[in-house]
């Protein structure tokens, strides 16, 4: 797949699976703007990047804000004249700090535990009935809003020029439920909601739109997982092995080449058989 030329911008691109996407994309001779939230993580991608980090842009904003999302494309059109390829990886974590992780794995350590000796179940999660209204809400706007701000700017770009590719990062919580982050879940069961309709809406303009489901991925978000905890995906993967940003990267690479324009509104879930639709 030859990008020579093509702009990107990849959105999370400071870390984790958004690092390794931008990576793959200026391997592969595109433009690629990098943003985050993080600048000293968008500074360290780029400067991954060794040969090819001249033709990458840092561009800093939160997507949540709509202000600064229309900011950071204007920068982006500003430095490369357009915009082939939006890649909306930006989110954070569903745990909130050390407590949230000290909470998440001994309860869920305790349920298997108590599963495995045959119940009941006596260790109860009481996520929803606890949540407060600002974990909620910024969860959504981070990933379903700030999915929602990046692809306006970029079909503004797109459907003009009657080309482009936007590939929004989901993940299997969308798909099957995970049962201690329903935030999550909803937003990332948006992000597919918003997909397939975006995709109808301007299959017209050749501009596909399609999304990346991925199941359990070794990154930094997930590193606080204790062992029994990471074994017990894998025990559930088929492949028996945790995934790899590289995995998310590649998929993100066949969705944006020119020659993959009959794939649109569709969701592709690099999990090892964790999914099957």
């Amino acid at each position: 797949m030859n990008f020579t030329d093509r702009v990107t911008l990849v959105t999370g691109g400071g870390s984790g699976i958004g690092r390794e996407i931008s990576l793959a994309f200026a391997r592969e001779g595109a433009n690629v703007a990098v943003n985050d939230i993080n600048p000293e993580g968008i500074d360290d991608t780029i400067s991954e990047m060794g040969e090819f980090a001249g033709r990458a842009l840092a561009v800093k904003a939160d997507v949540s804000n709509s202000d600064q999302v229309r900011r950071m494309f204007a920068e982006v059109v500003n430095r490369y004249g357009t915009l082939d390829i939006l890649v909306n990886n930006a989110g954070i974590n569903e745990v909130k700090g050390q407590e949230g992780w000290d909470f998440l794995n001994r309860t869920a350590e305790a349920r298997i535990g108590q599963m495995m000796v045959g119940g009941p179940v006596t260790t109860h999660w009481e996520v929803t009935q606890n949540m407060e209204d600002g974990d909620w809400d910024q969860m959504l706007k981070v990933h379903l809003y700030g999915t929602f701000y990046c692809t306006r700017e970029a079909l503004k770009v797109m459907e003009a020029k009657g080309y482009g590719r936007v590939i929004n990062v989901s993940s299997i919580a969308a798909t099957e439920g995970l049962e201690a982050a329903p935030h999550y879940s909803a937003a990332k069961a948006g992000i597919l909601g918003f997909t397939r309709s975006v995709a109808r809406e301007v299959a017209t303009r050749g501009v596909t739109v399609n999304a990346i489901a991925p199941g359990y991925i070794e990154t930094p978000m997930t590193k606080p997982l204790s062992p029994m905890l990471r074994g017990a995906w894998i025990m559930k993967t088929p492949v028996f092995r945790p995934g790899k940003p590289k995995d998310v990267a590649l998929a993100a690479l066949y969705l944006a080449s020119e020659e993959n324009d009959f794939m649109t509104g569709q969701v592709i879930s690099p999990s090892g058989g964790s999914w099957m639709p």
